[in-house]
């Protein structure tokens, strides 16, 4: 869950979620939606960070040893919270240098995670919005756990942006949960539902995702699985 006690209260409106269409945010909130909630409120957003910060252990077991970096000299981290990803992919390759990109209410934390880790002067951190701009100039473009927060035509949209933003030998990584035919492991069928009831988004197929990319300007260009116990997957786009 995201956010603790109060995504847990907006779990109980799956139903009419199911009847009306609209997320639980916009039931309990009205037009604000999940992540405008976050950004007008400090405290809140805290938690949130701190909670996608905890659930990074399980969702990135394994995962930097399962691609191959090696040629990548600057990796842009977009909407990467307090920066674990990226920190653990610099540490893994000393030579590459990082950007952390989210919005202001995450930069502060990841400006401490990064610090923490001895990393400061390798990766950059910086503000911003994702559907208006994001750093140019990267070896590879990171969306980790992203674009399953969004509805197909915002999914799009973000990654438009991204691709603005990229050189022609950039690479785009998802990191996400895929939705498999044998439905397994079980944890995208409950994200799923999670995305439904919060953001209006979901988790997607390979097919889905290629399809996004396609609309986007990008071809998927192959599916790398991890170890993962969530099942993240590493999905690898070219400017198409």
């Amino acid at each position: 869950m995201y956010g603790g006690d109060r995504t847990g209260r907006l779990d109980g409106l799956l139903v009419e979620c199911l009847r009306s269409g609209k997320t639980a945010s916009e039931l309990a909130f009205g037009a604000q939606g999940f992540f405008e909630q976050y950004q007008k409120d400090p405290a809140l957003a805290a938690i949130f960070n701190a909670a996608m910060t905890a659930l990074s252990n399980a969702h990135y077991s394994g995962v930097v040893e399962a691609y191959n970096f090696n040629s990548i000299r600057k990796l842009v981290d977009i909407g990467g919270g307090h920066g674990r990803l990226v920190s653990m992919i610099l540490k893994a390759y000393p030579k590459m240098r990082g950007v952390l990109y989210d919005l202001p209410h995450a930069s502060e934390g990841g400006r401490k995670g990064i610090g923490e880790v001895g990393l400061i002067d390798r990766c950059e951190v910086v503000s911003g919005d994702f559907f208006q701009s994001v750093p140019e100039g990267g070896d590879a473009y990171i969306l980790s756990r992203v674009i399953h927060d969004w509805d197909d035509d915002e999914a799009v949209a973000i990654l438009k942006v991204v691709r603005k933003a990229m050189q022609p030998r950039s690479r785009l990584l998802l990191f996400e949960t895929l939705v498999r035919a044998d439905n397994r492991p079980a944890y995208p069928l409950l994200s799923d539902l999670n995305m439904l009831v919060l953001t209006g988004g979901k988790e997607r197929s390979e097919e889905e995702y290629r399809a996004i990319y396609r609309a986007a300007g990008f071809t998927l260009s192959r599916v790398v699985d991890t170890p993962s116990p969530t099942g993240m997957t590493i999905i690898e786009g070219k400017p198409a």
